[in-house]
């Protein structure tokens, strides 16, 4: 029998948190990103107008009042964040990080056409998201988790936790735009979407009876998942331009599903671990020791990956030396669906638990409906120099239904609830300022973006406080308080080619 003097035992299993994060962007935003040299230096409120290639993204509709055909770069091309997750792996146990990384960067241009004719096309090749991210977090106590009678005294205990995951989107749009008249037009894009993501999450907890066998109990629960999925989805837009003045209003379409296919793996295991084994709920409950274990994998199952309906809308003024615009948009809510739905094949002894394989398996998703703004000032020092400034709101679609039913499950044993596997929940605001130093057929664009998020919350990534056999030798997961902050460095480059109608 293991005797150690609870002084010395706290001195040696010193309670420890080694958090390993990566973070760039996040995976439960539509606004982390803004395409266009102009509009990204502003803050992105481009839906109005900015007469650039941008509105490839934006609205088509706009390409029509477009002056110059070009082709444009731009990128985030630093990127230093930080993050801390107050108690993200329970009371006292934070969770933090800084990063530096460099984010894609993004294409878009128009295809040069003949002045007479009334339809503009343009393309654009982007990045909407990109977000990795990195996390783990070990814990070395004594704690009183088994009744004296069987193990007197406390325990010694360890619990740890790993979770990778990484999104990466890229977006192909190809976009029509029709001049109906010198102040009306209308535009077309459309958009395909190519959606990979990888997850894996491990947590395991460990103690040691005080009895005469040094009894070790242990579970482990282990998840990866990896998918692709392909989508369709295309945007309307009217804009109207008069004088100095400019607006525009843009639909973008639900998402289609063209295809996709994905993996998921998931295991679950107990040794020595305290349970009620009588199957009966109408007698009194039998606890003994035994081994648990539930496991499947499976692959080439169909995915779907939903974007919602969304409305924005927007408004310009440029008098030549000074650009002023805003804009707002509308994402609607997408109802919970499946990313993928699995077969019940699960492997599971005993073979009596009360475990349905196809909910193990099974990945939820859904989107609560947000609006974002931005705002955004540009104005002209000299024939070669402008500065812009911009903010936007960044709100997270993420649905706290996942928060709900982590915090309201008991962990009795294994649970049915089907995995989610959204990281940030917080929302974001963003500042940006730069400059545009002009020659005669380019423009170089340089700026910072200051992102942050204030108290914000997260679903916490595990709980290592007041464990229980009951709930896996874990706490009861609950949120914790998040704080973001990211700067970045924006870079952007535009060419202007002499087209056939004369204009540079």
């Amino acid at each position: 029998m293991l005797q150690i003097n609870s002084h010395m035992k706290r001195l040696l299993l010193v309670l420890y948190l080694f958090p390993i994060v990566i973070c760039y962007a996040q995976d439960t935003h539509y606004w982390t990103y803004r395409f266009g040299t102009k509009a990204a230096l502003m803050g992105g409120p481009a839906v109005g107008g900015l007469e650039d290639n941008s509105s490839v993204v934006y609205n088509p509709a706009l390409l029509s009042f477009v002056k110059n055909i070009s082709v444009s770069l731009n990128a985030n091309i630093y990127q230093l964040s930080n993050i801390v997750a107050k108690n993200g792996a329970g009371p006292g146990l934070d969770v933090s990080s800084n990063q530096f990384s460099a984010v894609p960067t993004t294409v878009s241009g128009l295809i040069p056409k003949r002045q007479a004719n009334r339809l503009t096309m343009g393309y654009a090749i982007i990045v909407p998201t990109e977000f990795t991210f990195k996390a783990s977090a070990r814990l070395a106590d004594n704690k009183a988790i088994v009744a004296d009678t069987e193990s007197a005294g406390l325990e010694e205990y360890v619990g740890q936790f790993t979770n990778n995951t990484r999104v990466s989107e890229n977006m192909v749009a190809f976009a029509l735009s029709y001049r109906l008249t010198d102040k009306w037009s209308i535009g077309y894009s459309n958009q395909v979407t190519l959606r990979t993501h990888t997850f894996s999450k491990t947590e395991l907890a460990r103690m040691i009876l005080n009895n005469a066998a040094a009894t070790l109990v242990s579970t482990s629960e282990v998840q990866n998942i990896e998918y692709t999925n392909l989508r369709y989805s295309g945007k309307f837009g009217i804009a109207y331009k008069s004088g100095n003045w400019s607006a525009g209003i843009a639909i973008t379409s639900p998402s289609m599903v063209l295809s996709g296919s994905g993996t998921v793996a998931r295991d679950v295991t107990a040794s020595n671990l305290t349970v009620n084994i009588q199957t009966n709920p109408n007698k009194a409950p039998v606890f003994s020791r035994v081994n648990i274990s539930a496991n499947d994998r499976q692959t080439g199952l169909k995915t779907t990956y939903k974007s919602p309906l969304a409305i924005a809308a927007g408004f310009a003024y440029n008098n030549k030396k000074t650009l002023f615009a805003v804009s707002a948009e509308w994402f609607n809510s997408v109802a919970q669906y499946n990313i993928m739905s699995p077969q019940d094949n699960l492997f599971k002894r005993p073979t009596n638990l009360a475990l349905d394989g196809s909910e193990f398996l099974k990945i939820n998703e859904s989107n609560k409906s947000v609006i974002n703004v931005a705002i955004g000032f540009q104005q002209v020092i000299s024939p070669k120099l402008s500065l812009s400034t911009g903010f936007r709101t960044n709100n997270s679609f993420y649905d706290r239904t996942y928060d709900n039913r982590v915090i309201q499950t008991t962990r009795t044993t294994l649970s049915n609830n089907p995995l989610n596997l959204d990281i940030s929940s917080w929302n974001i605001y963003h500042f940006v300022f730069g400059g545009t130093f002009s020659q005669e057929r380019r423009d170089i664009s340089l700026g910072i973006n200051l992102s942050f998020a204030s108290e914000g919350s997260l679903k916490q990534f595990a709980n290592f406080d007041k464990p229980t056999e009951s709930s896996f030798l874990l706490g009861q997961q609950t949120t914790s308080q998040v704080s973001f902050l990211s700067y970045g460095l924006l870079l952007g480059y535009t060419f202007r080619f002499k087209s056939t109608n004369g204009r540079q």
